[in-house]
């Protein structure tokens, strides 16, 4: 990311124009701006309105399409590359709501308890490349997207009950719709086939699937098709034993009432 931003910069001051034009152009402040230029994760949809702007007849997009996934650590690089592409993404997330989900401010609070230490910019760079990735369920041809959370994550007040509240708003338009389905799995049913760690299925344009495994430290791709076809068994028992999604939007309401009282 920091030659891209390099690029951008470099551009700019051969344009003449300054951190605060550029800023102003396409609806930032100054000092996002000056992230991006110094390698913190841009929207996706910035490399070609650059082009427009700048008249760099595809440059930006080209550049681009070649170090887009130096965006993610190395350990996450195949798994984001697959999901560029996915065609379906299903989910259980037993500990938090996931990432494609997520609120800025919600990110912001997860990210500042995991990672105490960091800096105000380098908590800010995470919440950029979170929400970078939720660019595609915005687009003109959208993924599939079910997940399945704990009902521990819609009670979880990442970030207090005000925080949690306006995230588990952002979730119910998202419950049942053409391009999106999610449920609860209550805690009254106990233990199920995809207790542990967080679970996503991608289905890809070939046809075929991988599993991911997510961990705190890292995660595990998986491409062996036994294995994958186990992990989804996995997720479809445990979608199959959670809430309707009418009784999860219940659900989900209820905890907003109940955080709120």
């Amino acid at each position: 990311m920091h030659r891209f931003g390099l690029a951008i910069r470099a551009q700019r001051e051969r344009m003449g124009l300054t951190l605060a034009d550029m800023a102003a152009a396409y609806g930032y402040s100054t000092s996002t701006w000056s992230r991006y230029e110094n390698g913190s994760p841009i929207p996706p949809e910035l490399p070609a309105k650059l082009d427009e702007l700048m008249g760099t007849h595809g440059m930006f997009a080209v550049l681009w399409d070649m170090i887009k996934n130096e965006r993610w650590p190395n350990r996450y690089r195949d798994y984001m590359r697959l999901e560029d592409g996915a065609r379906e993404i299903a989910e259980y997330a037993p500990y938090v709501v996931p990432g494609l989900l997520q609120t800025p401010e919600y990110a912001r609070a997860l990210f500042q308890a995991v990672n105490p230490d960091a800096t105000a910019d380098t908590i800010e760079s995470m919440v950029d490349l979170r929400m970078s990735r939720q660019a595609r369920l915005r687009s003109s041809d959208p993924p599939y997207v079910s997940a399945v959370l704990d009902e521990t994550v819609i009670r979880r007040a990442v970030g207090g009950s005000a925080v949690l509240c306006a995230q588990l708003e952002a979730l119910l338009p998202l419950v049942d719709t053409s391009r999106t389905l999610l449920r609860v799995a209550p805690l009254a049913r106990g233990a199920h086939a995809a207790l542990g760690a967080p679970l996503i299925i991608l289905g890809l344009p070939d046809g075929g699937q991988v599993a991911y495994l997510e961990g705190l430290v890292n995660g595990q791709l998986l491409e062996d098709p036994d294995t994958v076809r186990a992990r989804r068994r996995s997720y479809d028992r445990v979608s199959a034993e959670a809430l309707t999604p009418g009784e999860s939007a219940a659900l989900i309401t209820a905890v907003i009432k109940e955080k709120q009282s």
